[in-house]
């Protein structure tokens, strides 16, 4: 199996985790965003950490040693961090559907991130890929009248921790490591001052909440693994592409748990999964065109 396929797989995988992920946050829709954002940091660190210690390999934590890794990683965990706390705030207000356009502009900042920063060319398909997936966004804006903030946010923050992976020569599990370390004591302060007032729901609300709590670590590391290694191993451009497949699943997700799905979202739909299309077909003729010859 080639790079290319591993990092395509690794990828998809992650974006079908993330897309379903709306369903595990639900079962704790009685916590406030910025609390479950606290534990599922404070839990990611204390799970990558027990593995780590068990596997005796607690020398990835070196890698902050050096003071250009340290300011690119602070930089990647407060964009991981924003983007995470602006997303639970989202769900916990019911606004799933302006969180999932947020991931359905990822792609279009990815790709113009991979092609600025990145030298990353695209092709005529791919180009005119982008500009149906590109109209399908805009269409959405004027729709609904506004600037979508929830979205922009979720689309830059997530964009640029992406340009982040992709930049930083780390392993899957160093860089989740150093990034969750970044954010523990954060993750402390939040959960500190959610205590004083009025209490956390850790311990408070029964066993079944307890575990979900503990087990946000393990649900939160798992498609972040998935993506680093899908990162290094396929161009940003593809990246930007595969991103649709989380915010489609998020909208399908959210029509389960009692949102609803207007024309102008159907529009938008067919606007982004045409341009999908033509960017699926570009590269499989590609693929025959290097395998004719």
């Amino acid at each position: 199996m080639t790079e290319l396929k591993k990092g395509t797989i690794s990828m998809t995988a992650s974006y079908i985790w993330w897309g379903i992920m709306p369903f595990y946050w639900s079962l704790l829709s009685t916590l406030s965003g910025a609390e479950i954002t606290a534990y599922r940091v404070a839990f990611s660190f204390i799970t990558i950490f027990i593995i780590l210690l068990a596997t005796k390999n607690l020398g990835v934590y070196s890698v902050v040693k050096d003071r250009k890794n340290l300011m690119m990683i602070l930089f990647g965990s407060t964009m991981l961090a924003i983007n995470w706390t602006v997303f639970m705030v989202a769900v916990s207000k019911g606004n799933l559907t302006e969180a999932s356009m947020g991931y359905y502009i990822i792609p279009i900042v990815s790709i113009f991130l991979g092609v600025i920063f990145l030298k990353e060319k695209l092709n005529i398909w791919q180009i005119i890929a982008l500009i149906i997936v590109s109209c399908g966004v805009v269409y959405y804006i004027i729709s609904i009248g506004r600037v979508p903030f929830v979205s922009l946010v979720l689309a830059i923050t997530f964009g640029l921790y992406g340009l982040y992976k992709k930049t930083m020569k780390m392993t899957s599990i160093q860089s989740f490591a150093v990034e969750t370390s970044v954010l523990f004591p954060l993750s402390l302060i939040v959960l500190v001052v959610i205590q004083v007032n009025g209490g956390i729901a850790f311990t408070r609300q029964g066993i079944g909440t307890d575990i979900l709590i503990i087990l946000a670590g393990a649900v939160t590391m798992i498609p972040l693994l998935l993506f680093s290694e899908g990162a290094k191993r396929i161009p940003l451009v593809r990246v930007g592409f595969l991103q649709y497949i989380a915010p489609t699943l998020m909208l399908l997700s959210g029509l389960v748990l009692g949102g609803t799905f207007n024309v102008d979202q159907l529009i938008t739909f067919i606007f982004i999964w045409t341009g999908l299309a033509v960017y699926t077909f570009s590269n499989l003729g590609i693929r025959r065109l290097q395998n004719d010859r």
